[in-house]
């Protein structure tokens, strides 16, 4: 499905101002939208809402303008109604609608009445190391992957998505539980990293149970085969070439190209280098580790090499990615 007519972003939120960090990587926040006042409900408070999770609920004047995120955006509408506008199309959202935005993706919300909704934000390349176990996942990687991995042109629009009273009562317990970790001044990263799993899990299932549209990238067996190849050449910290992966897959390395690219919007090579380059980015969030160690931990020749080819895919150097999310907002 193409845009209708792909709007322009007045602005682009940051995963730094939402409060993302490698101390916490993965955050919630509730909201109600189109107040006439601005501030925050805090707990004890009489008019705190009953889906709390103990931190403070925003208030806000709406803002209509389309905007776009560095990051995924997970929405849950707990009450009142709106309209969710991108250039896919126009729907209206209500109690237990679950909007999932993609990074780049332009949107606009508007027309609230009662809106009260809770957000989840993530760093992607913190969940992006287990690829092929969230394969497996129905609608995993399609849903909070997949416009990471791959040349956003291939990727479609994510479909909206209602959850049933188990289901939200599921991901509250998860929502909550993350909310008193974040508030511990050395949060657990695998207990963090856990619960958001758990929440993702429930809402692939509930996304494909409500769907009509096929929630999967239909990629090749070949494909897909090649794939894992590149995670466990990765993960070995072997030398990738793409001769002896066609090799493996009885293709030519021209058609292997044909089909990787079709596919994913990368060759092989360069879908190699992106790939290595999100581990990384994830090692990078261990302040423990030095640039020289991840380096050698992914089986680049040197730092400068590595560096390069960060720069190239990420668009800052290593050390600016590190000090960027080394800042801890709580």
């Amino acid at each position: 499905m193409k845009p209708r007519i792909p709007p322009k972003a007045a602005y682009t939120s940051t995963l730094h101002k939402v409060g993302v960090s490698a101390a916490r990587p993965v955050r919630v926040a509730s909201w109600i939208a189109g107040m006439e006042r601005t501030g925050d409900i805090a707990p004890g408070d009489a008019d705190y809402p009953g889906w709390h999770y103990g931190s403070a609920v925003w208030l806000h004047e709406q803002d209509k303008r389309f905007h776009d995120h560095a990051y995924f955006e997970i929405c849950i509408v707990r009450q009142g109604t709106a309209w969710h506008e991108t250039g896919y199309s126009r729907d209206e959202l209500g109690p237990g609608t679950v909007v999932v935005m993609a990074p780049g993706m332009v949107h606009a919300i508007y027309s609230a009445r009662d809106l009260h909704q809770t957000n989840l934000y993530y760093l992607t390349e913190w969940l992006a190391d287990d690829l092929m176990s969230h394969w497996r996942e129905a609608a995993f990687v399609p849903l909070f992957l997949a416009a990471v991995l791959f040349r956003r042109s291939h990727i479609g629009p994510i479909p909206q998505f209602s959850l049933n009273i188990d289901e939200l009562g599921s991901i509250d317990h998860e929502l909550a539980n993350i909310t008193r970790e974040s508030a511990l001044e050395r949060p657990s990263l695998i207990f963090l990293r856990s619960c958001l799993l758990k929440i993702l899990i429930v809402m692939s299932r509930a996304a494909v149970r409500e769907s009509s549209v096929e929630l999967s990238l239909k990629f090749r067996k070949e494909v897909v085969t090649g794939l894992e190849h590149i995670e466990d050449t990765i993960l070995r910290r072997d030398s990738f070439r793409v001769a002896n992966l066609a090799i493996e897959l009885g293709l030519s390395p021209a058609n292997l190209a044909v089909q990787f690219q079709k596919s994913t919007g990368w060759s092989p090579m360069a879908y190699y280098q992106h790939r290595r380059v999100q581990h990384a980015c994830r090692l990078l969030l261990d302040l423990e580790k030095s640039i020289t160690d991840i380096a050698y931990e992914l089986g680049y020749c040197d730092s400068a090499h590595f560096t390069h080819l960060f720069k190239k895919h990420q668009g800052t150097l290593p050390s600016e990615y590190r000090r960027l999310y080394a800042k801890t907002k709580r």
